[in-house]
């Protein structure tokens, strides 16, 4: 190993993350003078203008590990692609910058060598049309283990065309580029159930929404490059030089990742390892170890930027964030440290603002088909594995009083059903596809919750075909500390029932949501349903049309790789929280969302003055809470590391300065001038 320079941070990233600013100090040039290279020689370097130009290590939230990798870089020397191929001097932090910005993609291009921004290359481009030609898109799914996500697509085909007028007719769809998507379903290619089980009682949510997502991105006119498998990886993205030095040129012209968190880990290792540890499960009998290092000669740092993960209950950023030092309740997770921009986490239900909300499309039919909701008189339970229904009897039994035929879209065998005490009266209709799952959804007056599966998407069908449901509560709400399914996934937010989203954005009286195992309370709650007259309604974000204009946004706006202002700046409006309260909770009673990107603007010190605070003193440091001012001794902290802003932290004694802007009704992930 080379030791290659020395570098002092005013605001010092050691062990504890921490140092100290006092009152008065000028902490924007200090920051700036003090981030140089303070070797004797290399920090200067003469730029296209002739004069010398110092170099610092940049600060820019769109490369938050910049700094980090600067820092490390004598531990990934690597002499044949550094010193030889690249002529990188060891002693130059603008020659380090340089490589890390030019050949890697960790830091920003030096600003007077814009023109080798790999990210700026201008390029002949077609524009984006819609294609309705649905049988071009069904030949990029070869075999029968794909046939339940053809009968998805074809089945509500019909329902995107009218989508698609519909949008179009207010949201100008002319002159987009169209881009060269990459689709790439790990999780589904390496978990044979998801796709062998889809008509014997497997998860379907998941499938469901990649369905519905492959189907906005092909309408919307862009050239889509579907995967499952791992070996076909390499064929699509650029992997190493013969030498096993990074490519200088990125010439794939790939410019969307839609994959998944397993997804992401493969790719990694085919474009060059670049993740220093990770357990992949890519059974439930069968746990692989992704052997990873971090060794800066690989492709994949260009990715990064491009990735759009498919992450149904979303990430935290202190799962995110692989160095950070913090306790976190039932410790970290073998699906963080992926060191991602939040918002390129895309979720099945809009959790938390800290990630981006994907969702998915709800079909049913036209009203004209529906029959309304008084003349029904059956229930339909929501549970097609038989264990869900296990305990239940007394529950199912209670439902049935009131109802004059109890139906199920149970699998495996009925000696199952039987052995989890599902009863004999119910009328059992097998795993079905979509289309006949809205046909009995729409003769039915009820959708009966088990408490499983979680957040699944069954719930907002129900509301969209005119059928009210029964959501079981947790008591107490479900965490990763007290319940094994949510133990290992990335987040820390308590859910609070079945469909929390339908219990809080829906509500009563469509949707009840009660301790099933009170059955007077269970009782009170289906009477109220019977005598409802008013119809369920489905938010707008779930229709395919909203979900479309939310696909086409993202897609149109949403940039990790350069900066854009999306959504623009003059939507911020700051807020101060009260003690112990999160950012979501502080804008959400302003009517206001959290905006995670506009954090950057109020973590300075002016924020605190601005919003009435004295600070006895300033902490620079890595926290979930940044900005933000502790109520018992005045200390006011600043955030080092942007990947660390967080919407949903909260503690006890603290008071957060909060970002939020405006948002559409049913349609909250595009503020009002987006």
């Amino acid at each position: 190993q080379i030791s290659i320079f020395h570098i002092t941070f005013y605001i010092d990233i050691d062990d504890s993350g921490v140092t100290v600013l006092n009152n008065g100090a000028n902490s924007t040039e200090k920051l700036l003078l003090e981030r140089s290279s303070l070797t004797s020689n290399g920090t200067v370097l003469n730029n296209p203008s002739g004069k010398e130009t110092k170099c610092y290590i940049p600060d820019d939230p769109l490369f938050p590990l910049c700094s980090i990798k600067i820092k490390e870089f004598n531990k990934t020397w690597d002499q044949k692609c550094h010193g030889e191929k690249y002529k990188v001097d060891p002693t130059s932090l603008c020659s380090v910058i340089q490589y890390l910005s030019e050949v890697q993609a960790w830091c920003p291009v030096l600003p007077w060598r814009q023109d080798k921004n790999p990210y700026n290359v201008e390029t002949e481009w077609q524009k984006a049309t819609v294609q309705t030609n649905l049988s071009a898109l069904l030949e990029k799914f070869k075999g029968d283990r794909y046939y339940w996500m053809t009968k998805r697509i074809q089945g509500i085909w019909p329902q995107w065309l009218e989508a698609f007028e519909e949008l179009g007719s207010r949201v100008n769809l002319h002159g987009r580029r169209r881009k060269k998507i990459l689709v790439y379903m790990a999780g589904m290619g390496e978990h044979k159930f998801f796709l062998d089980g889809a008509f014997m009682g497997g998860p379907l949510g998941e499938l469901a929404q990649w369905c519905d997502l492959i189907s906005a991105l092909y309408i919307l006119g862009h050239e889509l490059v579907i995967s499952f498998m791992k070996e076909e990886v390499p064929r699509f993205l650029v992997v190493p030089t013969s030498d096993g030095c990074a490519r200088q040129k990125m010439d794939d012209e790939v410019d969307l990742i839609f994959t998944d968190i397993m997804g992401v880990l493969i790719i990694s290792v085919h474009s060059g390892q670049d993740y220093s540890r990770h357990k992949c499960v890519i059974s439930r009998q069968k746990r692989v170890e992704v052997l990873c290092t971090d060794d800066g000669l690989t492709c994949f740092s260009f990715y990064r930027c491009k990735f759009r993960v498919l992450d149904s209950f979303g990430t935290d950023a202190e799962f995110n964030y692989k160095r950070y030092k913090g306790e976190i309740p039932g410790g970290r997770s073998p699906w963080g440290d992926l060191d991602l921009h939040l918002a390129q986490f895309m979720t099945m239900y809009p959790h938390s603002p800290d990630n981006s909300f994907l969702g998915f499309a709800v079909p049913r039919k036209s009203r004209g088909n529906v029959v309304h909701s008084n003349d029904r008189m059956a229930a339909l339970v929501y549970g097609k594995d038989p264990e869900f229904w296990k305990g239940h009897a007394d529950y199912i039994d209670t439902v049935k009083r009131y109802f004059n035929e109890v139906h199920a879209t149970l699998g495996r065998a009925s000696e199952k059903q039987r052995e989890f005490g599902v009863p004999e009266y119910v009328i059992n209709h097998g795993i079905i596809n979509i289309t006949s799952l809205v046909n009995l959804l729409q003769t039915s007056k009820v959708f009966v919750g088990l408490g499983q599966p979680f957040e699944g998407p069954a719930a907002l069908e129900a509301l969209a075909n005119g059928c009210f449901f029964l959501n079981p509560k947790y008591i107490p709400p479900l965490d990763r500390t007290n319940a094994g399914f949510f133990a290992g996934k990335p987040l820390n937010r308590k859910i609070t029932s079945q469909n929390p989203y339908a219990e809080v954005f829906v509500g009563e009286p469509f949707v009840q949501t009660v301790n099933i195992k009170n059955l007077t309370e269970v009782e009170e709650a289906l009477r109220e349903i019977i005598s409802t007259k008013e119809e369920p309604h489905l938010p707008y974000e779930f229709t395919h049309v909203g979900m479309l204009e939310r696909v086409n946004a993202y897609v149109e706006n949403q940039d990790f790789c350069k900066p854009t202002n999306w959504p623009p700046l003059s939507e911020l409006r700051t807020l101060v929280g009260g003690e112990g309260e999160s950012c979501i909770a502080t804008c959400l009673r302003k009517q206001l969302i959290c905006e995670p990107k506009f954090f950057v603007s109020l973590d300075v010190e002016e924020a605190f003055k601005s919003s009435g605070f004295e600070c006895k003193s300033t902490f620079f440091h890595e926290s979930i809470l940044a900005p933000s001012i502790n109520t018992t001794d005045s200390i006011c902290v600043l955030q080092t590391q942007p990947m660390l802003f967080s919407c949903r932290a909260a503690l006890p004694g603290v008071v957060r300065i909060c970002p939020c802007r405006s948002y559409r009704k049913e349609q909250a992930a595009l503020c009002e001038t987006c």
